[in-house]
């Protein structure tokens, strides 16, 4: 049960780490980065609608249960460590963004509150929603094979999966929220 969400974590750590290690000029040239640009949205700090941060954090949950699924849950570290590596450039615009704190600019404090409600919000729901779709397959797996299961097995992370789309909905209401004041 819990080495799906291990795998999930540890993935999403090693890419963070192996973007932060190649440094900001180099990573654009980094394999990892070239395929987390090509499996990730744009950045959530470059939007320009109001609807975009809604639309971030719901199809974020939805797309990770999904490819969670993959493989018979291999899917969730591979888009997970995708997901590292695309907010590992969140990370760095922080810091850019706080770096001259005292004298932080409207629209920049509009835009480090998305950034943390991107980091302290959405990526622990990614995370938790990637658990649960390796929930599923593993589920799915064990059913092929002839084993028996209990059948609550099978709705239980159907049932999780609601209650964090349900928060994740809300928080991109706050988002969108927040990115019409920047």
């Amino acid at each position: 049960m819990n080495i799906g969400m291990h795998l999930s974590g540890c993935s999403w750590s090693l890419a963070g780490r192996s973007v932060s290690r190649t440094g900001a000029g180099r990573a654009e040239a980094d394999f990892s980065w070239s395929s987390a640009r090509r499996s990730a949205s744009p950045s959530p700090l470059e939007f320009s609608s109001w609807w975009q941060p809604l639309a971030y954090f719901t199809l974020t949950i939805l797309a990770m249960f999904v490819l969670a699924q993959l493989f018979f849950g291999v899917g969730a570290a591979i888009f997970l460590f995708a997901r590292g590596v695309s907010d590992s450039a969140v990370i760095l615009a922080l810091e850019a963004i706080v770096r001259p704190f005292p004298n932080i600019p409207t629209h920049d404090a509009w835009m480090l509150v998305l950034g943390m409600l991107i980091l302290a919000v959405n990526l622990p729901l990614c995370i938790w929603s990637a658990h649960m779709g390796t929930q599923r397959t593993v589920y799915m797996w064990r059913r092929l094979r002839g084993q028996p299961m209990k059948p609550e097995t099978a709705t239980k992370p159907i049932f999780n999966f609601l209650i964090v789309m349900a928060i994740s909905i809300i928080t991109g209401v706050v988002a969108a929220v927040a990115f019409s004041y920047a």
